[in-house]
């Protein structure tokens, strides 16, 4: 009777290492394949590279519109558990295609929680650029005006750099935000760069007022920061179209109404 078991469990040994054989034969065929096509796609970014017009006059290569589309599109075809993962993927994916279009600096600003702000930037941005981490507002925002370089700045109650975007620097435009650390709605941090604003991705629109209302008292309208009469609010009913005489209306930028870490992404 022991060595009719002892045959049986031999058997059931040899049946789950071939089982798992065939599994991980699986896997590697697979690899392979994601490997090929993940070289075909940057090699069509490279393509693009040379084709792609950047808009404005000394606007970056960055097509905000087109990566929402991109990250939409493939969020409305993966299963729910996969969502979080698909969205990390493909922003690391369009990353490096971007990267092949020129080396980028990411200077990061993190105001009250630089850890976060910098680990969100990394998460959002990929492991392609350079990171620089600045120590004021102003040293990012003059770094994106001047480089090719994108600025990720934190909201801080205590530092309102976005009032320079509506009189020193009108040619960069917030195209991107952050999740806050602690939650909720609001961004923690905003990237920001010399965008062409005909490319800026929809969702969320953010505006910049003196001392009075903006966005028409819609209730989507949200007050992110205020500083000696001037407000920061979020609007979630965006334009159709962002050109560059809306800076004179007080619009800095359109943003996703997705980011990298939200929880809306996996439940969407």
């Amino acid at each position: 009777m022991t060595q009719i078991s002892t045959a049986m469990n031999a058997s059931d040994d040899t049946d789950a290492t071939s089982g798992l054989h065939d599994l991980r034969a699986e896997i590697d065929r697979i690899d392979d394949t994601i490997l090929d096509l993940l070289q075909r796609r940057m090699a069509l970014a490279s393509g693009i590279g040379g084709l792609k017009s950047a808009g404005q006059v000394n606007a970056l290569k960055l097509r905000p519109d087109r990566e929402a589309a991109v990250v939409s599109r493939i969020l409305a075809q993966a299963e729910p558990e996969c969502r979080k993962l698909a969205l990390g993927v493909w922003r690391e994916i369009m990353a490096a295609g971007l990267a092949r279009q020129g080396e980028l600096e990411i200077l990061v600003w993190g105001g009250p929680d630089p850890a976060h702000v910098l680990d969100s930037a990394r998460r959002r941005f990929g492991s392609s650029p350079i990171y620089i981490e600045v120590e004021t507002a102003a040293e990012a925002l003059a770094g994106a005006a001047t480089r090719n370089a994108v600025a990720v700045l934190g909201i801080d109650p205590k530092t309102a750099w976005w009032t320079r975007l509506g009189a020193q620097y009108r040619d960069l435009w917030v195209f991107d935000s952050i999740d806050n650390p602690h939650g909720g709605r609001e961004p923690g941090a905003l990237a920001v760069a010399r965008i062409d604003p005909a490319a800026l991705a929809g969702g969320q629109t953010f505006v910049i007022s003196a001392g009075g209302d903006a966005g028409g008292g819609e209730p989507s309208r949200r007050l992110l920061g205020l500083d000696e009469g001037w407000r920061l609010y979020a609007v979630d009913r965006a334009p159709d179209e962002v050109t560059a005489m809306d800076r004179y209306r007080g619009v800095i930028g359109r943003a996703p109404s997705f980011s990298l870490s939200a929880e809306s992404v996996v439940q969407a």
